[in-house]
């Protein structure tokens, strides 16, 4: 064998391993990006958030009590003292509870109008939405609503690039997810570890991410990988 054709091998053998100890990488990296079991957070709410009230009269409909009906299935935003207003049965302080706990202190106060009150309270969460969104603004959301739901929501977006380039914003501090899996896997706002107060920024301009790096890398290489080992293959014969 001549030493043009020992040069050629050992440059191809040399490439395949830097590939693969690539390959070996990005998917290390992946791995990491996973989520871990985590104990399920809880959602305290304070002001700018709102809950939706959902209240009956032990197994009765609503509509049986007139009273009750009122109050059923109703937004209140919280106020900057941290309270909600139940129309005529005044103000309540419901900032830093969870929605079970509120739900508790409502069923209290509608006790005298009702036999059995049950009570129901969904969280409803600032989250602001900038950028290349169909109707960007402010939102209050269920963080149980599915990603793609909420994109749904604000009006779509200009594309799906988009997507890979988006992040949040939390107090100043730039979080990255995978966007792209949560669109299409309608992963929920409560999964992504979504937060009251945060903003979600769909920007113009794509962020190159290492995961799209990887992937035209990979695919560039198996392109030149199967030229490589073809013309290899040619001169051997």
């Amino acid at each position: 064998m001549s030493d043009n054709k020992l040069y050629r091998k050992s440059y191809f053998y040399k490439l395949l391993l830097i590939v693969a100890v690539f390959m070996a990488f990005s998917a290390a990296s992946f791995a990491q990006d996973e989520p871990s079991e985590e104990k399920p957070r809880e959602i305290k709410l304070g002001p700018g958030d709102a809950i939706r009230v959902l209240v009956y009269d032990g197994v009765l409909p609503t509509e049986k009590n007139k009273f009750i009906s009122n109050f059923h299935d109703q937004e209140f935003i919280i106020d900057g003292n941290g309270e909600i207003r139940l129309f005529s049965l005044g103000k309540v302080k419901v900032a830093g509870m969870t929605a079970d706990q509120i739900a508790q202190e409502l069923q209290q106060k509608f006790k005298p109008f009702a036999k059995n009150p049950m009570v129901i309270v969904i969280p409803l969460v600032r989250i602001i939405l900038r950028g290349e969104f169909g109707r960007p603004g402010m939102y209050r959301f269920n963080l149980d609503i599915s990603f793609w739901d909420m994109v749904k929501e604000a009006g779509g977006l200009s594309g799906l690039s988009t997507v890979e380039s988006m992040f949040m914003v939390r107090k100043d501090e730039i979080i990255y997810k995978d966007f792209i899996s949560a669109l299409y896997n309608a992963t929920s706002l409560y999964e992504l570890g979504i937060q009251s107060g945060d903003e979600i920024i769909a920007p113009r301009v794509n962020r190159l991410t290492f995961t799209a790096v990887s992937r035209y890398f990979q695919f560039v290489m198996s392109i030149l990988i199967f030229y490589l080992t073809a013309k290899n293959y040619s001169a051997n014969r």
